[in-house]
């Protein structure tokens, strides 16, 4: 459940919403959306599960008994309708699937781009280059997902395993973000490598991926392959270890922030040193104004640095005074009451 939190496409929704009112709105009427649209997939399922296959064109053996409940979805649409339903249907999921890829490839290359390139390495990278970074990570990424589609035996593990990866490193970072006001970059990335090592060091039976760190309780199971007979051993964790990878990364996160933060604002650490841009240049000038900072309650007063405001924010407020601007017009030797007088 939490897991389903933090998905790029959810918030890419809601950030584009006209108003936070729409947004919640939106978000509440799309979580009883999922579940009505579960529905037709629990139906399918069931079908499959209950149907005689000898009947059919596919068989005597049960999609089951041939390791392929994930492609129940097509057996059902070829074995059990017409053909231009199964030609229709069957269309429609492809073209649901490469939508879908297309549009998982640019979110990627766009994320990339933008939160990683140019917030962590190239912060005065233009508009230009950062076009073109996505077009190169575009080319990347597609042929990275061609060989996990190529290599990988289902496409469901790699799903099962990606909504692992979003529960254990992206749902810390978004806690992080909304409500632990000190963390920084330096503990973000700290958090991703502790959750990515021990998320894939538990293995993942459905990519046949084998754990380097064994957790306590774990145990060998014998699976044995209906079609071919082939006997293979796989680990299974029973240690909760998803939910502790997730905490290990919450708390590394906050953990390096603290010290980084720590380390900078001592003068333990010299200001050099922040290579990220995430502790001292969180107060210069370049980012933004000190009205600013303690307005949007990001930092105290207490831990701000001593920066020049922006001069278009000092001349826009001038501007946006209007007993400044008459106090300007009444004293000035122009105006018509010196004129007068």
């Amino acid at each position: 459940i939490l897991g389903g939190i933090p998905w790029q496409v959810y918030f890419q929704r809601v950030l584009s919403a006209s108003s936070a009112t729409y947004a919640q709105v939106l978000s509440f009427l799309a979580a009883f959306g999922c579940i009505i649209m579960a529905i037709p997939s629990v139906l399918i399922g069931a079908i499959g599960a209950s149907t005689d296959w000898n009947q059919t064109t596919y068989g005597p053996i049960p999609p089951m008994q041939r390791d392929q409940s994930d492609m129940i979805l097509p057996i059902v649409l070829q074995h059990l309708c017409p053909a231009y339903i199964s030609f229709f249907g069957l269309g429609a999921v492809s073209a649901a699937v490469m939508s879908s890829a297309d549009s998982s490839i640019l979110s990627a290359s766009s994320m990339f781009a933008r939160n990683i390139y140019q917030l962590a390495f190239r912060q005065s990278a233009s508009d230009r280059e950062i076009v073109w970074v996505m077009r190169i990570t575009i080319f990347v990424f597609g042929a990275l997902a061609t060989a996990m589609a190529l290599l990988t035996g289902t496409v469901y593990g790699l799903w099962y395993l990606s909504s692992d990866l979003v529960y254990v490193i992206i749902f810390p970072q978004l806690l992080c973000v909304l409500f632990i006001r000190a963390t920084n970059t330096y503990g973000s990335v700290a958090g991703y490598i502790f959750g990515l090592i021990l998320r894939v060091g538990g293995g993942e039976p459905y990519l046949k991926l084998p754990p380097f760190i064994y957790y306590p309780g774990w145990t060998i199971e014998e699976k044995v392959h209906h079609v071919t007979k082939e006997v293979e051993y796989l680990v299974l964790q029973r240690f909760p270890f998803k939910t502790t990878s997730m905490l290990a990364s919450f708390l590394s996160n906050v953990a390096f922030s603290y010290l980084f933060k720590y380390l900078f604002e001592s003068g333990t650490l010299s200001a050099k040193y922040d290579f990220l841009d995430a502790v001292v240049a969180k107060h210069s000038a370049e980012i933004m104004d000190k009205t600013t900072l303690v307005n949007k309650n990001i930092i105290g007063l207490n831990e701000m640095a001593p920066v020049k405001p922006r001069l278009s924010v000092t001349l826009a407020a001038t501007f946006a005074r209007k007993e400044t601007l008459t106090e300007e017009e009444d004293s000035s030797p122009e105006s018509p009451s010196h004129e007068n007088e």
